[in-house]
């Protein structure tokens, strides 16, 4: 397993793709720790008729720049539908939340895009107390 830690968002910004109503609560918690860890977050969701307490983009279209960095919480689907236009925008490196959410061929399709591809929580990055202990039982972090 690549080990992954908060070096990953060394551009100190990232794309959160799928940032959600129906997760609300981990999606604020993982915008919170990301911000609080100076990354600088661009929530993306593409449902027009969403209601969020902050701004979330609803296409690339609208950010002045795509960061390098995503962070992606879809299903396998709309994650397999992701990633060729986050390529296609300048996306380098790619954070899965887990395997529930992409497949083995799209993390291939990844890798021939030339996009890094990692498959965490970043909670086990950025989390504290159950979510440190979550990240040295999975070798997320060296």
């Amino acid at each position: 397993m690549t080990r992954v830690n908060q070096s990953f968002f060394d551009g100190q910004e990232v794309l959160f793709v799928g940032f959600s109503e129906k997760q609300k609560m981990f999606c604020e918690m993982v915008y919170k720790a990301f911000s609080d860890n100076g990354i600088k977050v661009y929530p993306l969701n593409q449902r027009k008729d969403a209601s969020f307490d902050r701004k979330v983009y609803t296409e690339l279209a609208e950010l002045q720049a795509v960061p390098k960095t995503a962070y992606v919480l879809l299903n396998k689907e709309n994650t397999k539908k992701a990633v060729p236009e986050l390529a296609q925008n300048g996306v380098k490196k790619v954070l899965f939340q887990s395997k529930a959410n992409v497949d083995p061929e799209t993390l291939s399709k990844c890798q021939q895009l030339g996009m890094e591809a990692i498959v965490a929580c970043p909670m086990m990055i950025f989390g504290k107390g159950l979510h440190k202990i979550h990240a040295f039982f999975a070798g997320v972090k060296p």
